[in-house]
């Protein structure tokens, strides 16, 4: 026998029946199962039983059947179907909801903590939603502590600021803040919360201690149905794509960039057009900022533009010019940020300049926005730039002068041992309430307890407007090279198209006027005025203008050489001179002139033979004047001969030859020649021999050679004559005569006689010669 249901369970309600042996059974039932087919009581507790427990299993199963598990790759949830429809004891089943489509461009979205990320992703099928966070770390097995459900509506862009996400000044359409379709069920299908907020109080699977810190969180497009385990781990059901969000530690660059720039009234354009490449076009790379221009400062930064942005009510892109009280919104908001540049200068008893946006006029004080150069910031900027005016203003505590020196210090505050915490533990939280009171100091949200404040630091001086020229007189007059024509000089000033210089000569026969630009290039100016076929000595007018303002009004001296505007040079002197001596210089005749534009003064000066003559004189030349000088008051008090000389003057110098030629008139009377009158000896041999002639004209023969004969030659002459004593036959001494060879001494008595080599002859001979030398010698 069959029966023809022979279970307890409606095929199309999913309900169990009512049976006979639960006593609920109507009479049409226990008709259907008469006493040949009926079933006991015990048989049909039996089978009720059974029934119950195979339902209990059902209704355990059904998570897992429905999807529930950690979530599936992309391919394997395309393809997936809704989750089965079951119902707990005690709940209400979850709603059917239609399939969703959709995809992530990328994997892995990589961002800053603190900056701005964009999620790109394919436009989903219908209503769907965007999953942030709720996974599990894969390192301690602990969630995130943190879930945010955002709703799509079908765009295909979601820019997330991270800095402000999960609080009450998030930028997205998150469901903390609007009306979602969202289910959260544990893993037994018990509904557990059906918003965020309920999430939260529920699970503690949502809420913030602090802003969302450095970490990988999941990114998930969903059907807004979801599972939450033991660990708070929130799982989607169904979802279209799944992709992975980092945040990394944000990084300070620790170099402030400087450059000074010009005030946009001198530019061309109109100040409203003014951007950050017009400021670098017209500036220079440093550090000395002249009055009245403007100092650039540049830090660089990453974990500050997501609160930037929020400041500035905007998404912020780099080119971009943006109000400064949004920076000074930061500055204010005990976020950990601050920025100073305060004079380290300040006279005594003085109070120190210090910058304060606060009280900036929009046009002392602008911020633009950049790219980073030397950080990596995806989808995010890098870099700002301060732009002060240094002329008188509010946004400085005092003026800033000439002289003053500021420090620049931008700042990431941290305090080791603290952290930043949010100040409540409402949901969401307030983004700008840290727990921080005001005595505390602020802390850069994405620090941690280990970690201490980090800073860039720079520094600036205000130099005063001013133009210095390379050549000048004493009185201030500008020097003009003829030949090369330019005027230079160094500057403060900014590259401008303005400056211009007008020289002007109405003094000449053909008035001269030429006007040329002042060009200037790395703090250096250039004027060329075009002074061709102009003589050094000329003097023009010069006067330079800044638009139709006059600058400044000199008087230009045309000169040969800048460097020696007043030269004076030896124009003509001679290579040779012959004087005779004892006679004077007159013949050495030097021509001077000035070859500068300038009246000179200098020294003309001779040397003659290492300065054994000298002379001088006083030279003062007007421009192009030329004049003769000689040495006539110098005496050559020198022997006859050839010495070299030396003309001085200034810089300039000349060598020649002197010549000193004996003088005919003159005959030199020695003192020798009273000496030798006396017939004392003198070391003189006018004997025979020789050797003892004196070619001065006095060397007699004093008796050097006697040896007590007649006619020994021995002369005591008064006039300086020869007086040697003759014999009979006029030959004195013709018989053994030593001729003066040795003196007469006991020596000689010893030795002997020494044979001569000649005769009394020769020695007679050599006698007359002597006597005639002595008489030239006396006479001529």
């Amino acid at each position: 026998m069959t029966m023809e249901h022979d279970d307890a369970t409606d095929t199309h309600s999913g309900r169990p029946t009512s049976t006979a042996g639960d006593g609920t059974a109507g009479p049409a039932e226990r008709s259907r199962f008469g006493p040949t087919f009926g079933l006991s009581t015990f048989q049909v507790a039996v089978i009720g039983l059974t029934l119950l427990v195979a339902l209990a299993g059902v209704a355990a199963t059904a998570p897992a059947a429905a999807g529930l598990s950690p979530l599936a790759s992309p391919s394997a949830a395309a393809g997936s179907t809704g989750p089965v429809a079951v119902e707990a004891v005690g709940s209400a089943g979850p709603a059917e909801r239609p399939e969703i489509s959709g995809g992530f461009s990328r994997e892995t979205y990589t961002a800053t903590a603190g900056d701005q990320v964009e999620i790109r992703h394919a436009n989903p099928d219908g209503p769907a939603y965007l999953l942030i966070g709720g996974n599990r770390l894969t390192d301690t097995g602990q969630s995130v502590g943190f879930v945010d459900v955002i709703k799509l509506d079908g765009q295909t862009t979601t820019t997330i600021n991270t800095r402000t996400i999960g609080t009450d000044a998030t930028n997205v359409e998150s469901c903390a803040n609007t009306t979602c379709d969202l289910e959260f069920r544990d893993e037994n299908g018990n509904l557990v919360a059906e918003n965020l907020s309920e999430l939260s109080s529920a699970t503690g699977a949502g809420g913030l201690a602090r802003p969302l810190v450095p970490q990988r969180y999941r990114l998930a497009i969903t059907n807004g149905t979801f599972v939450v385990d033991d660990s708070g781990v929130v799982t989607p059901t169904e979802v279209a794509d799944q992709a992975d969000l980092v945040l990394e530690k944000p990084t300070l660059h620790d170099d402030v960039e400087v450059f000074t720039s010009i005030d946009p009234s001198a530019l061309d354009e109109e100040s409203e057009t003014e951007s950050l490449s017009a400021l670098r076009e017209n500036g220079l790379d440093r550090t000395a900022v002249t009055k009245g221009n403007r100092v650039v400062l540049g830090f660089e930064s990453t974990g500050i533009w997501g609160a930037l942005s929020h400041f500035a009510e905007e998404e912020l892109e780099p080119g971009q010019e943006v109000d400064p009280d949004v920076l000074d919104d930061l500055l204010s908001a005990d976020e950990g940020v601050s920025l100073r540049v305060r004079e380290t200068n300040p006279g005594r008893n003085q109070p120190a300049a210090e910058l304060d946006i606060s009280r900036a006029d929009p046009e002392d004080v602008r911020l633009f926005i950049a790219d980073a150069t030397e950080l990596e910031t995806p989808d995010a900027p890098g870099r700002f730039y301060l732009v002060i005016d240094t002329s008188d203003g509010d946004h400085f505590t005092e003026p800033p002068e000439p002289g003053d020196e500021f420090a620049v210090e931008f700042a990431l505050e941290g305090t080791e041992g603290k952290r930043y915490a949010f100040a409540d533990d409402r949901e969401p939280p307030a983004a700008f309430n840290p727990t921080s009171g005001p005595g505390d100091a602020a802390q850069f949200p994405y620090w941690e307890t280990a970690d201490s404040t980090v800073r860039a630091e720079a520094t600036f001086t205000v130099a005063e407007r001013y133009l210095r020229y390379d050549a000048v007189t004493d009185d201030g007059e500008l020097l003009v090279a003829a030949e090369d024509g330019r005027i230079t000089g160094t500057t403060s000033l900014l590259p401008v198209r303005e400056l211009s210089a007008t020289l002007v000569n109405d003094a000449s026969d053909a008035p001269f006027r030429t006007e040329s630009p002042l060009e200037i290039s790395n703090g250096n100016f250039t004027i060329d005025a075009g002074l061709d076929g102009v003589s050094p000595g000329t003097r023009l007018n010069y006067e330079l203008h800044e638009g139709s303002t006059l600058r400044d009004s000199r008087t230009v001296v045309v000169v040969g050489d800048t460097d020696n505007p007043d030269r004076l040079v030896i124009d003509d002197a001679p290579e040779n001179v012959t004087v005779t001596e004892d006679r004077n210089l007159s013949s050495i005749r030097v021509t001077a002139r000035n070859t500068g534009g300038l009246a000179g003064e200098g020294e003309l000066t001779l040397g003659v033979a290492n300065g054994s003559a000298t002379g001088s004189w006083g030279v003062r030349l007007a421009p192009n004047e030329s004049r003769t000088f000689d040495f006539g008051s110098v005496t050559a008090d020198l022997d006859p001969g050839t010495y070299p000389f030396t003309l001085s003057l200034d810089d300039d110098t000349h060598n020649g030859t002197l010549v000193v030629e004996a003088d005919p008139a003159k005959t030199t009377l020695d003192d020798d020649e009273g000496e030798a009158s006396d017939g004392t000896d003198n070391g003189t041999d006018t004997g025979g021999s020789g050797n003892g002639t004196d070619v001065s004209g006095n060397g007699t023969d004093d008796g050097a050679g006697s040896d007590s004969r007649d006619g020994d030659g021995s002369g005591s002459g008064s006039d300086g004559e020869s007086n040697s004593t003759q014999d009979s036959d006029g030959e004195g001494g013709s018989d053994d005569t030593t001729g003066g060879d040795a003196p007469a001494d006991d020596s000689a008595d010893d030795v002997g006689m020494i044979p001569l080599p000649f005769g009394t002859r020769e020695a007679f001979g050599g006698t007359v010669l002597v006597g005639a030398v002595h008489l030239l010698g006396h006479w001529v």
